[in-house]
């Protein structure tokens, strides 16, 4: 019975390095029923019961044995290609490998009293190893952990299988031989367990420069494209102004074709006029062009696809905000929930609040989703298959938040997806 409560507890401690591991660089899938959610923890702990409970196969294939087992579980609760999936299966593997292998051979090189003594209970050693490294591991790698590039998860993998075939190799000579091969093999798997974590290490400092690369690059180009889509409208605010200034000259035209007694000319004419007018007559005012020009254009994008845009602003004659800023934060956010409330059936709404009171400026979105969203750190996560480009707009919009001396919230609850950030005032 103690023996099994043993098992039991390891299998457990294992499940959840596992679950921890997974669950820093994937995106859990959705499920209709949420319980299913829930049994992620208890897959892997009965995978590694049954483990350890079944027969046990020949030395090479114990890691293929464990390979399959994580990867099989992972593929089903989590969102995962299977090439990003066997690469982490593999890391996986080949840590747990690493932790066994050279607590092995420290306790096989001590003294015969020693010896008895920690190998009763050198797999609780290794197990608690194991764990200190995956909550270290994941720690560290959290902040990027999502956005590695497809091909960076074989560069990635390739350096724990070869690690892997290495250490089942010299696993399989500790205890044979003398006290020589003994220390030969305890100097060997400690040169190739600190070889491996340095090679880990520096492959994650390129991979996380990729990242970060891509992600600048990502964001300059969307910057690039918010700043001409601001000059695009201002040269419309341009010629709304100039039409606006010809008004009396049509006023001109229309008293001209009522005097000569042409009221269905005039009447057709008011009409195509008023027409006219509603495309380039500002709803808001803000009393500042930027976000005047900003939020005049997507109110009238919103209003032709069928959107209801509720605002509530004030006077922002006096905001602080530097203009390329105001530009992120307002396009993206709007453009945000443009895109959510089109995939809606019925009158979706969008609610916008731009308020500048006395100290900070309080900026909030809110919108209905089809689907709940996902809350990555300031990112939303995404079905679509360019994922890597995916959030940048918000995280565009929390740096510029940050630039500003601000804080911003992210949440999803109810069938809303909510936005928030509040912006003191400089002075």
């Amino acid at each position: 019975m103690e023996m099994v409560m043993k098992t039991a507890a390891m299998s457990l401690i294992m499940g959840i390095c596992c679950y921890i591991f997974f669950g820093t660089f994937l995106q859990k899938r959705r499920w209709n029923h949420v319980w299913i959610v829930y049994m992620i923890l208890p897959a892997f702990t009965v995978g590694f019961l049954v483990i350890a409970w079944t027969p046990i196969p020949m030395y090479p294939l114990q890691p293929v044995r464990l390979i399959l087992m994580l990867a099989v579980i992972a593929q089903i609760f989590f969102q995962v290609k299977l090439l990003q999936n066997l690469a982490l299966s593999t890391l996986l593997a080949s840590a747990y490998w690493m932790i066994v292998i050279v607590t092995d051979s420290v306790i096989y090189v001590l003294p015969g009293l020693w010896y008895q003594r920690l190998a009763l209970v050198e797999e609780d050693i290794a197990t608690a190893l194991y764990l200190c490294l995956i909550l270290l591991f994941c720690h560290g790698w959290k902040r990027y952990a999502r956005e590695i590039p497809n091909t960076g998860w074989l560069r990635f993998g390739l350096i724990p299988l070869l690690s892997l075939v290495v250490m089942v190799s010299f696993s399989m000579l500790i205890g044979k031989g003398s006290l020589v091969n003994k220390n030969t093999l305890l100097t060997a798997s400690l040169g190739l367990g600190t070889m491996n974590l340095c090679l880990v290490i520096f492959m994650g400092t390129i991979l996380n420069r990729e990242v970060r690369l891509q992600r600048l690059h990502l964001t300059q180009e969307r910057t690039q494209r918010q700043m001409e889509l601001y000059r695009s409208m201002n040269k419309n605010y341009e010629q709304q102004r100039r039409y606006l200034h010809d008004y009396k000259n049509q006023l001109t035209c229309i008293q001209g074709l009522l005097t000569e007694g042409k009221q269905q000319e005039a009447s057709e004419y008011i009409a195509q006029l008023t027409g006219n007018l509603k495309k380039y007559v500002d709803t808001v005012d803000t009393r500042h062009a930027v976000v005047n020009v900003v939020l005049n254009q997507k109110y009238r994008e919103a209003c032709e696809k069928g959107i209801t845009m509720v605002l509530a602003v004030n006077d922002l004659s006096s905001l602080t905000v530097r203009e390329e800023d105001l530009v992120i934060l307002l396009v993206n956010l709007l453009d945000n929930a443009i895109e959510a409330c089109e995939k809606l059936n019925g009158h979706p709404v969008i609610q916008f609040k731009m308020m500048l009171e006395e100290r900070e400026l309080i900026l909030s979105v809110r919108n209905p989703v089809k689907e709940p969203v996902f809350i990555q750190g300031k990112r939303a996560a995404t079905t679509k298959r360019q994922k890597s480009q995916h959030g940048i707009g918000l995280l565009n919009v929390d740096e510029a938040v940050k630039r500003n001396g601000g804080t911003s919230v992210l949440q999803c609850r109810d069938g809303w997806f909510y936005f928030s950030a509040l912006i003191p005032k400089r002075y």
